[in-house]
């Protein structure tokens, strides 16, 4: 018996369901206990965790997207950013520089950007290279054509 494989273009596929449910639990953990959170202040997290790291993120998982390279390098890519993060936290803000539950947060946010950011190219690549297969199906996701060659069998 022959398993069907996923859609991995589906739109509750784990790479859009996890960063979404990842950001919604830092900001339910800042709005009960705001100290778990941000270290600082949260100007110091806005600034450096979320536009500088985020950014860097961002760009990592476009960049391991764009070279056709496995989601792992994804994951390998956010910790470096993240210990870049912490790092700056530390020499600008004087956060501390090995806190394991700042970095375990940190990069969880920074993994979930560096993921949509994965995502969103890997969508754009599906669409446009495969284009008699597949179509947009959102920001992150893509689906068989309905007047495609599957839709012809």
């Amino acid at each position: 018996m022959v398993t069907p494989i996923p859609n991995p273009g589906r739109s509750s596929s784990p790479m859009i369901v996890f960063p979404a449910v990842a950001l919604v639990a830092v900001l339910a953990l800042y709005i009960a206990r705001p100290q778990a959170v941000v270290e600082v202040s949260l100007g110091d997290f806005l600034l450096v965790t979320v536009a500088l790291g985020g950014g860097a993120a961002w760009m990592a998982g476009r960049a391991v997207a764009k070279g056709w390279n496995p989601f792992l390098q994804v994951f390998i890519y956010a910790a470096l950013v993240t210990c870049a993060v912490r790092f700056c936290h530390f020499a600008l803000f004087n956060g501390t520089l090995f806190a394991l539950d700042h970095f375990l947060l940190e990069l969880v946010v920074l993994f979930a950007i560096a993921t949509l950011g994965f995502r969103t190219v890997r969508k754009q690549q599906m669409t446009q290279r495969y284009g008699w297969i597949y179509e947009n199906a959102g920001p992150f996701a893509w689906r068989m054509r309905r007047d495609g060659p599957a839709s012809k069998a």
